[in-house]
């Protein structure tokens, strides 16, 4: 036999030795079980397994109920998941024998059934993974609301499975782009132009691309604009704006994390002094007025977004004379919206009143002649508040 070929059996004798001790040793390590089990009682069973293998197994007094297999040359550990796991029990090797019990928080020997590790979030917050665990997992996890640190306390097999669950929720999240435009619009201006003036249609020479943006072109490449939904938006309230029929409060933007919150405030915040009606001295009172919006977006797919929005109007009943009669209007909706696209909210209305005394000072307050020194202006006049929100995904 050529040298060659003499030492290619040599190797792959040795390979086959090598895989033989492995083997032997993986049995060595782990004795089988062969066993038949009929509707006999569990402690019973783990006794016979115990007596079969040599190797001692300890069940806590959590450990009862009937099982039913047929095992043969099962390896102990698959034996002992095969017949304790649909009761809910567990195992853990201690040293040379294995304990046997119910991994329940409130039994005395949970400690000597689990694991238990510490692990950082990176991501997010630990109230957010244990809202997102299965029940069945998370009494195993405890960790502060607001902290960033999970204790898991758990049997080695779920263990590694919860590890598993939380990187993949620990994961960054992506961002929100809320675009918000308040404005008020006059009610009469309201009826008069009805709801057209928020319609955007495309005509002939003019496209919407998928990022909602519409561009408009000119035979002869003479003319060449593009704008956005958006654009034509804020310029038709520009126009109502210099007609003195709207008024823009706030055009901000603000980047939030999905399944974040955030709040914008659009308004005045005024200091009042309050006197009191006894002698006692008078105080100071803050009072804030405006739009305040509280808006939460959910990412539920590639390019659509959940948001959650709750705005809220207050304005003086009287702001010719502030005083403390504020009246306010709230509501909540949510809304599914493609990244880029808007919605308006609308239906809240702003009422002013305004009674002003103008007058000459002393021939304003005589009698019969005062009339030709002075006037009273009176006016009442209703305002609807739109809220115009675009979320866009970052």
């Amino acid at each position: 036999m050529p040298r060659r070929h003499r030492y290619i059996v040599l190797c792959i004798g040795i390979i086959v030795l090598l895989l033989s001790g492995i083997a032997f040793a993986q049995t060595e390590d782990e004795p089988l079980v062969t066993i038949m089990l009929f509707e006999t009682d569990l402690r019973e069973a783990l006794s016979e397994i115990s007596l079969q293998t040599g190797v001692s197994i300890i069940a806590d007094q959590t450990v009862s109920g009937l099982v039913t297999a047929d095992l043969e040359d099962v390896p102990l550990e698959k034996a002992l998941r095969m017949i304790l796991f649909t009761g809910g029990f567990s195992y853990r090797k201690v040293d040379d024998f294995y304990f046997v019990g119910l991994p329940d928080p409130r039994s005395n020997t949970f400690g000597a059934l689990v694991e238990t590790e510490i692990i950082p979030l990176h991501n997010t917050k630990a109230q957010e993974i244990l809202d997102q665990l299965p029940t069945f997992l998370s009494t195993y996890v405890k960790g502060a609301p607001g902290g960033n640190l999970l204790t898991v306390s758990a049997p080695p097999l779920e263990l590694q499975r919860i590890k598993t669950l939380i990187k993949q929720l620990d994961t960054p999240r992506q961002t929100v782009e809320i675009r918000v435009l308040v404005t008020e619009v006059s009610a009469q201006a309201v009826k008069e132009l009805g709801n057209s003036w928020l319609e955007f249609t495309a005509e002939k020479g003019q496209s919407i691309t998928e990022d909602w943006s519409g561009a408009i072109g000119f035979d002869g490449n003479v003319l060449s604009l593009e704008t956005n939904i958006w654009g034509r938006l804020v310029t038709k309230l520009r126009l109502l704006e210099e007609k003195q029929e709207a008024k823009i409060h706030a055009d901000p933007r603000v980047l939030v994390a999905d399944r974040q919150t955030a709040e914008l405030f659009i308004g005045d915040r005024q200091i009042l002094p309050i006197r009191a009606d006894t002698d006692e001295a008078s105080r100071i009172e803050r009072i804030e007025v405006g739009v305040t919006l509280k808006v939460t977006p959910t990412i539920v797919s590639g390019d659509e977004v959940i948001l959650s929005l709750a705005p809220e109007v207050s304005h003086f009943v009287s702001e010719a004379r502030p005083d403390l009669v504020v009246k306010r209007n709230s509501v909540s909706t949510t809304v599914r919206l493609a990244s880029g696209q808007t919605a308006v909210l609308a239906g809240m209305t702003m009422q002013d009143y305004y009674d002003i005394t103008k007058k000459v000072p002393v021939l304003g307050d005589i009698p019969l002649i005062r009339w030709l020194f002075r006037s009273d202006v009176k006016r009442e006049a209703d305002r609807e508040v739109l809220i115009f929100v675009t979320p866009v995904i970052q």
